[in-house]
């Protein structure tokens, strides 16, 4: 079993595009497109979790968060539980992006990013914005 903490994967429009990102995951061999998400450090709740993975990996701030859900990543071996929270960019966010990540932001309209994104929390993430604003 793993254990790891609970997460956050933010769902953003920005204008008529979603903002995603690009970067390298050892499992998939290369870079994967993803929605933005990272873990909740202890004492975090979970919007200021959000707030922190979005301006680190976007530089981005969202004015207020949508909470649309939450679901165990992979049950089966690891005790991550994820929440999907929703939002707009309000604008840049100033905050120190982690030395160890490579990341490229990418904007894509909301009818391409199914296609495209590649991670099962991405998806499952994806799904839930739909059921709410699709």
């Amino acid at each position: 079993m793993i254990e790891h903490p609970p997460s956050v994967t933010l769902v953003v429009t920005d204008g008529d595009e979603l903002v995603l990102v690009r970067q390298p995951r050892p499992g998939a061999g290369g870079t994967v497109l993803e929605l933005p998400a990272g873990k909740v450090d202890p004492g975090e709740t979970l919007h200021e979790a959000a707030d922190r993975e979005l301006a680190e990996e976007c530089g981005l701030a969202v004015a207020e968060w949508a909470e649309l859900g939450s679901f165990w990543a992979v049950p089966a071996y690891s005790t991550e539980r994820v929440t999907v929270l929703a939002g707009a960019a309000s604008g840049p966010a100033e905050a120190e992006a982690d030395e160890d990540e490579e990341i490229e932001v990418v904007r894509l309209p909301a009818a391409e990013v199914l296609a495209r994104l590649e991670d099962g929390i991405s998806i499952a993430a994806f799904a839930l914005w739909m059921r709410h604003y699709g």
